[in-house]
């Protein structure tokens, strides 16, 4: 769709969700397509009302034909969004989603544009990662405050039991489990030897737990916008839920502290040692995270990192996407099968 015709539908959908305009343009309509999910979009509204024009800036995300999170459906991720606008947590406020394949093809919802920029796990100039000593110093402990305060959210009061919540026990680790195997599977690829090992590991080490909270699923450096630098550095927001879900918490903080977004640093998410960053969380939630957990769900990590390599390989396949990045994931495999074996105990970290 070209991008004069998506400003006239968004300003066509906006009038019709904003009833006390008088008129509704839109402008500045930009695709963003650094992400792998979600074709994103950013716009400009100027809503015209009878005491003036107010100026907003939004993000519109879309339903994409192809993408490493098949099948998709925008709609649970908005009701968490929509469901923690007015949370103190920098989730963007999520007001409109929308169905109606007559308005943009595919299904969509329209969230407020936070301020910041995604920093990315790369080892940058200096090879120390994004950060600077300063700005790593101050945004650690918001990051972790901010994952300690999403796990203490009443996900029942705030109307989010359709998420579905694991029984008490090893039923939160073992969804996650049967979910991931049910990836790789649809993808049609068989897994080398080394991710079945890791998959039967999986299931029969299954940690317990009685603790059930909201998790984000992709809680990690590149989903965090960060405003400022150095000693004013702020997380300004968190972004892409698609895999919103219940669970134990221990498997957020595991999927932060992952060597896969460590950008060649010996810190996790390039910002602190990783038992620095657990620290903190136990003291930020006053919940205490076994390490044996917090383990099991790195591994978890990484073959749930494979999973949605395997989806992005087979939809280059297939020609339902023509991203080239997908095709790079065939070379990408390797890296997470010494990432795993060495989890394992059987080989150095790569």
């Amino acid at each position: 769709m070209p991008v004069s015709d998506l400003a006239a539908r968004l300003a066509a959908f906006l009038r019709s969700r904003m009833a006390d305009a008088d008129a509704v343009e839109v402008s500045d309509v930009a695709a963003h397509t650094e992400g792998f999910s979600a074709e994103t979009f950013s716009f400009t509204s100027s809503a015209r009302r009878a005491d003036g024009v107010e100026t907003r800036r939004w993000v519109l995300k879309r339903q994409p034909v192809a993408g490493l999170l098949e099948p998709y459906d925008l709609e649970p991720e908005f009701r968490v969004l929509h469901a923690l606008s007015d949370d103190p947590l920098p989730s963007p406020p999520t007001p409109w989603f929308e169905r109606d394949p007559d308005v943009l093809e595919r299904p969509f919802y329209v969230m407020e544009r936070l301020p910041g920029d995604v920093p990315l796990p790369t080892p940058g100039a200096s090879g120390e990662g994004p950060f600077d000593a300063a700005t790593r110093a101050v945004l650690a402990p918001q990051v972790v405050r901010a994952l300690a305060q999403l796990h203490a959210i009443d996900w029942k009061a705030r109307g989010l039991g359709f998420l579905g919540a694991p029984a008490p026990g090893r039923d939160a680790a073992l969804r996650e489990v049967a979910r991931w195997t049910a990836r790789i599977e649809a993808s049609g690829i068989a897994p080398d030897p080394v991710l079945a090992e890791a998959l039967v590991w999986l299931r029969r080490h299954a940690p317990a737990t009685d603790a059930v909270a909201l998790l984000h699923g992709d809680y990690r450096l590149g989903n965090w916008l960060v405003d400022g630098a150095g000693d004013r550095t702020r997380l300004s927001g968190l972004l892409d839920w698609e895999m919103v879900h219940l669970g134990d918490p221990a498997e957020d903080l595991a999927w932060c502290l992952s060597h896969l977004w460590r950008g060649q640093t010996p810190r996790a998410a390039c910002l602190a040692p990783p038992d620095e960053l657990v620290a903190l969380y136990e003291q930020a939630s006053g919940r205490s995270i076994d390490r044996g957990a917090l383990r099991y769900y790195e591994v978890l990590a990484v073959v749930k990192m494979a999973a949605i390599m395997l989806t992005g390989i087979r939809a280059f396949r297939d020609g339902r996407t023509g991203d080239l990045r997908m095709a790079i994931f065939d070379h990408q495999l390797p890296f997470l099968h010494a990432l795993l074996a060495a989890l394992r105990g059987w080989l150095p970290l790569p």
